[in-house]
């Protein structure tokens, strides 16, 4: 069966990345709470997705060019009752619920002393590194980011994944892995784009390193139930991030129920309306991992670059959640 993870905790009911969000998805059964973290000017740990707070927030700031007191006059424009949190307070909610887990996804905009500050926020809030490396997975998008979790001594016996759209950067940090040859620091899991699962490179090059490795798949952002049918019959994948993590239970469930001899994934027809958006979206995977990090793409003309273009295209097409 398939876990479950909890995007943004429950990003598709209630305000995501806040205690609203938290509590539901902990009431819900959810395996795994996904929560992203931004550094503040002054360097303190918050947990928002975006680099700036338009979208949330009642006010346009950018997080590393604020302090956390300016942050705290803000409020969620779903519910103005809800204030950003702290990494601190995450912490603490984590805590007060011993079954929680949780998975950090810490963005690479930041500085990478983040990951040092986290780590010193969990022992300030309970010193026992057990405890955390049994509830904590953190997410970490560049391998230079592993190498520094491993230089410093903070991702000693943490579960580690790399999350990221590129299959090639997911295989540097297998082979990274592989090359330490250190249990204290294996790779725990890949977490990539739900259809870079359905492209060639990884069922005949990915799928067998992972194997050997014993490598998790995390696969994001899954909603919809053809996409969640796929995930349960694609070899390897061990979770899915979702929006709605009830419903998500409930479908790859009543999939499991209904195929007890799970099939084998089969690429569906062009001519049908899944074969259409299936070899669609493969096109549209394929061309985006290789121009994703042109330099020439991040150049901003009028504020705009021609990569947050894309990136507001393939969100109104729901490519990306």
């Amino acid at each position: 069966m398939l876990k479950i993870v909890g995007h943004r905790a429950y990003k598709g009911k209630y305000p995501e990345n806040t205690i609203e969000a938290y509590e539901n998805a902990f009431a819900s059964g959810v395996d795994i709470i996904e929560t992203d973290l931004q550094m503040t000017k002054d360097g303190v740990v918050v947990v928002n997705h975006d680099s700036d707070t338009g979208r949330m927030w009642d006010k346009e700031l950018i997080i590393s060019e604020s302090t956390y007191e300016e942050l705290q006059e803000l409020r969620c424009k779903e519910n103005p009752d809800l204030k950003m949190l702290t990494l601190d307070q995450v912490l603490e909610w984590a805590v007060a619920h011993p079954s929680a887990k949780m998975m950090l996804d810490i963005k690479f905009t930041n500085k990478k002393i983040i990951l040092m500050k986290c780590y010193s926020a969990m022992m300030a809030i309970k010193n026992d590194r057990k405890y955390w490396q049994n509830r904590i997975i953190w997410g970490v998008w560049l391998l230079d980011w592993f190498k520094y979790g491993v230089e410093t001594g903070v991702f000693q016996d943490f579960k580690v994944i790399v999350i990221t759209l590129s299959l090639d950067i997911a295989k540097d940090f297998i082979e990274y892995s592989l090359q330490l040859n250190n249990a204290h620091y294996r790779l725990y899991g890949i977490s990539i784009h739900f259809v870079a699962s359905w492209t060639y490179e990884y069922t005949t090059n990915i799928v067998p390193m992972m194997k050997r490795q014993n490598v998790k798949v995390f696969l994001w952002t899954v909603n919809k139930a053809v996409d969640i049918k796929y995930a349960c019959q694609l070899p390897s994948v061990y979770a899915i991030i979702t929006d709605d993590p009830v419903e998500a239970r409930h479908l790859s469930a009543e999939y499991v129920r209904h195929h007890e001899d799970i099939k084998k994934f089969e690429i569906p027809s062009l001519i049908s309306a899944n074969g259409i958006r299936f070899h669609s979206f493969v096109k549209v995977y394929n061309i985006v991992a290789k121009i994703l990090f042109a330099k020439w793409l991040h150049f901003k003309v009028f504020g705009w670059s021609i990569a947050y273009v894309i990136f507001l295209f393939l969100r109104s097409i729901k490519f990306l959640g």
